[in-house]
């Protein structure tokens, strides 16, 4: 498979992967924003706020401003794959003058896996640190008396009235955020997998799915 065709299958399946995660993480983001802003005292906790959405702004409330991330979710996740794999091919390359890496040199240090991981935060915080900034725009604005009509009024309010800055608010610590996260995140799980090859002898295709899911899981709590 040429170089073009494999970066091309990354970003697929990333954008799929994303759109599902957005639809999943949602409701738990909603909440999670709602504590974060509020006054402090206002909820006792996690349940308690999730309660009083449901009853003050009915179930369709947990997916307000779904439509910027939906929108930009494709894109974030696709970028991350993509510069990841990129970078995971540009090491093996590296790993096969090097001699290094294993037969076919796919087997990346975890130093090289780093790198790899905050490439891919750097690159996914360009389109991130906006769709981020605009979702929670939406998500914490009156609901008698909303700001914003959508994802694109508030895109072109913001615009109007503070320029390109104006939508890159806070994206310094995005930054700091997506690379340390994402390189701690990939590689806690690229070794996870390679650990697995490993110990049976497998190929990575070969690793069941759910051990595929799980190793994600504990990628995530590890970051």
């Amino acid at each position: 498979m040429s170089k073009k065709s494999s970066t091309a299958k990354d970003l697929t399946a990333g954008t799929v992967g994303g759109i599902l995660q957005v639809l999943v993480g949602q409701p738990f983001d909603i909440v999670k924003v709602r504590m974060q802003t509020a006054p402090p005292g206002t909820y006792s906790g996690m349940v308690q706020c999730a309660g009083g959405i449901l009853k003050n702004e009915g179930p369709l409330a947990f997916y307000k401003g779904t439509l910027s991330p939906l929108l930009g979710v494709g894109a974030c996740v696709s970028i991350q794959f993509g510069a990841l794999e990129y970078m995971k091919r540009v090491f093996q390359t590296i790993n096969l003058r090097d001699g290094s890496g294993g037969v076919d040199g796919k087997t990346l240090s975890p130093s090289q896996l780093a790198i790899a991981g905050a490439s891919a935060g750097l690159a996914n915080s360009i389109v991130s640190g906006p769709v981020e900034h605009i979702r929670i725009r939406l998500q914490t604005q009156s609901a008698t008396n909303p700001m914003y009509k959508g994802p694109l009024d508030a895109v072109r309010k913001i615009f109007a009235e503070k320029g390109i800055a104006g939508l890159y608010k806070g994206q310094i610590p995005t930054l700091w955020r997506e690379g340390p996260g994402y390189a701690s995140y990939f590689v806690a799980y690229e070794l996870l997998m390679q650990r697995e090859m490993a110990t049976k002898g497998i190929r990575r295709e070969e690793i069941a799915a759910s051990h595929t899911i799980l190793y994600g899981a504990i990628a995530g709590y590890a970051t």
